[in-house]
């Protein structure tokens, strides 16, 4: 196989799709056919199941109830405060808005609205949030993850970053704001993408990814913070932004994930290992109708479809296992 499992890449799965189907060199079944089935394969296998899962920063607007979400589906809502605990908000029905009791003036509700979700109570200031969202499958960006800060980036501004071949890191003093640039630009316009990266040693600084002309909130705490945004240009720039005095702040480990279709060999998706042999059995149905074997496509798709099923059960879904876990306190 061409791939090395579990990162199966475009030219393993179509290897093993040839395999069923008798069919080693592209003849009866172009390339491109069998990689469009594999992408639509991928697309079906999120959609049916909910298994890509994200965690998203988000914050509010002031004055702006709805907040764009960039994902397939939010699950879960999270308001994370300044200091404290952060709360999980109650999912409510929109045609309550109103009725249900508030108390204070941060986010304690929200409801899903086309792209977007709505807060209750309507927002008075920025406030934190945390998507858990199910997505649609991207493809891992060819370096995964990048890392090689001293290659491939240039700073401006003020403050300084140093670039190392693991790690990038920014110090500053009041007032200063740092700018690192990709040298070549690596991203599409007009594409979709989630960047996550893993921010440390936060001291009176924060980090904005932007995407073109598109930016991400602002990471202000140590952890792993993932944004998604379509492009308005190629351009991948982090800027960080002294909120105090001196300090600064380290990033590592920027993984690019790309909304596209299977385009080349090497291309890999994100889909976890439990998933991807279902990419293989679902594009080989797929080959099978076309050659107008009935019998043996509808089986296959049959074993595909109680697969999902099964798998979303067993890995996807949460069921309560008793009283205690529906309880809260």
């Amino acid at each position: 196989m061409a791939g090395l499992w579990p990162l199966l890449d475009a030219a393993d799965l179509e290897l093993r799709v040839r395999t069923y189907l008798n069919e080693d060199t592209a003849n009866f079944y172009t390339q491109a056919e069998i990689w469009r089935w594999l992408s639509l394969a991928a697309k079906d296998i999120a959609q049916k199941t909910g298994c890509v899962r994200r965690i998203l920063d988000a914050v509010t607007a002031t004055s702006t109830r709805n907040v764009t979400t960039n994902a397939y589906k939010v699950m879960h809502v999270e308001y994370i405060p300044a200091s404290g605990r952060a709360l999980m908000l109650t999912k409510i029905d929109p045609l309550r808005l109103g009725h249900y009791p508030i108390n204070g003036t941060t986010p304690q509700y929200w409801y899903e609205f086309g792209a977007a979700i709505g807060i209750e109570p309507l927002p008075d200031a920025i406030y934190n949030l945390r998507l858990y969202v199910a997505d649609l499958p991207k493809m891992q960006y060819t370096t995964y993850p990048l890392t090689a800060w001293n290659a491939l980036w240039t700073l401006s501004g003020t403050g300084t970053w140093n670039h190392g071949a693991g790690s990038d890191v920014y110090t500053g003093t009041t007032g200063q704001a740092g700018v690192d640039t990709v040298t070549t630009p690596i991203l599409v316009n007009a594409t979709n993408y989630t960047f996550t990266i893993t921010v440390s040693g936060v001291s009176n600084c924060g980090l904005v990814i932007t995407a073109g002309t598109v930016a991400s909130p602002s990471f202000t705490t140590n952890g792993i913070h993932a944004f998604t945004a379509t492009t308005a240009s190629t351009a991948l720039t982090l800027t960080a932004t002294m909120t105090g005095a001196t300090g600064g702040l380290t990033v590592d480990d920027l993984y690019i994930l790309k909304e596209a279709d299977f385009a080349a060999v090497g291309d890999q998706i994100e889909l976890a290992p439990a998933w991807q042999h279902l990419l293989v059995l679902y594009a080989t149905s797929k080959a099978l109708y076309k050659d107008r074997k009935t019998g043996p496509a509808q089986m296959l798709e049959s074993i595909y479809n109680n697969e999902l099923a099964y798998l979303r059960q067993n890995v996807v879904e949460v069921i309560p296992d008793g009283r205690n876990s529906l309880k809260y306190t």
